[in-house]
């Protein structure tokens, strides 16, 4: 009988640093922008090796 193995993608939730609501679901190697629909704020998001960092972005940065 043949076995077949699946494999399991990590897949890491990002919320917002303002008012901790749920922005993304996605997997490592995420490096973007979104805008908060809770409380309008933007947020740059960045995964990973594993690790998850969102910081509000910086009015009138150029990033």
């Amino acid at each position: 009988m043949e076995e077949t193995k699946t494999i399991k993608v990590p897949y890491f939730y990002a919320c917002c640093p303002n008012c901790k609501a749920v922005l993304i679901q996605a997997q490592n190697g995420l490096d973007g922008y979104t805008k908060c629909a809770k409380c309008g704020e933007y947020v740059h998001i960045v995964i990973r090796h594993g690790l998850v960092t969102t910081r509000l972005k910086a009015q009138g940065a150029n990033q």
